[in-house]
């Protein structure tokens, strides 16, 4: 089982960007309304730099076996 620590990951992350958000719409003052989105953002853009990770080592691998052929 590769790769279940990085679906596990990628689902704590958006748990977590969810809870940034739910403190966001919840804030009573503006330091958990910009943490919260902050949070959410962040989480966010960790999630696309995974898969973005992923996809560009899928096309070094289908590259090294191109030139291998």
């Amino acid at each position: 089982m590769e790769g279940t620590g990085k679906w596990i990951t990628g689902g704590v992350l958006g748990f977590m960007a969810f809870i940034g958000l739910l403190a966001a719409s919840r804030a009573s003052d503006e330091a958990f309304y910009y943490g919260g989105w902050l949070l959410a953002i962040g989480c966010i853009a960790t999630i696309f730099m995974m898969v973005t990770k992923h996809y560009n080592h899928m096309d070094e691998q289908i590259a090294r076996q191109r030139e291998q052929d």
